[in-house]
């Protein structure tokens, strides 16, 4: 018998249904302009442990150690301004108050490490919160011409994330697999 793949799943914060629409077209706007799409694949978020593969059996033990970090955490005020980039090829919102998200990362990781075993790989020491708009299918060329009009357009918002989003992939698209409220 066959043995089946782990799957995969990613933790983040994903901002209120109008600012998720915001950045969706910014998404769109790019894939016009651009021809890069792989963005919108997620709705907007912070990232806040990579993807990382799990035998699905340990999802209890996953979900109660998010639970209690989610309980203990508040909800977190979050300032966006402007657009930043990686490597030449991605583009995103910059978060302009990055400590809350980097503490709350930082307790996750903690507690993952305890609760489950994830390859060195997936593990997320170092973060740069931030909401991507163009990823690695932006092409070098036009990521050159992207980017001088993203690094001086204006953009600014605010949202207050009230809950720690855990996404698990089906085998095409990442689907919620369950909020947990900050502060209980």
């Amino acid at each position: 018998m066959a043995k089946t793949k782990a799957p995969l799943y990613f933790i983040a914060l994903v901002p209120d249904n109008e600012l998720e629409n915001e950045i969706r077209r910014l998404k769109e706007e790019i894939k016009e302009k651009y021809n890069s799409e792989k963005a919108l694949r997620l709705p907007a978020h912070i990232t806040l442990q990579i993807p990382f593969k799990m035998d699905g059996e340990n999802e209890g033990a996953l979900t109660e150690a998010l639970q209690e970090i989610a309980d203990k955490a508040n909800a977190l005020k979050l300032q966006l301004s402007g657009f930043g980039n990686f490597s030449g090829r991605v583009i995103y919102v910059n978060v302009s108050n990055p400590s809350p998200v980097l503490q709350l990362h930082k307790n996750i990781q903690e507690v993952l490490a305890s609760t489950i075993y994830m390859e060195d790989r997936e593990k997320s020491l170092d973060i740069h919160p931030h909401i991507t708009i163009a990823t690695r299918d932006l092409s070098r060329k036009e990521f050159k011409n992207a980017w001088p009009e993203y690094k001086k357009r204006e953009f600014s918002a605010s949202f207050v994330a009230e809950n720690l989003t855990l996404f698990k992939h089906n085998g095409k698209t990442w689907d919620v697999l369950k909020e947990f409220a900050l502060g209980g």
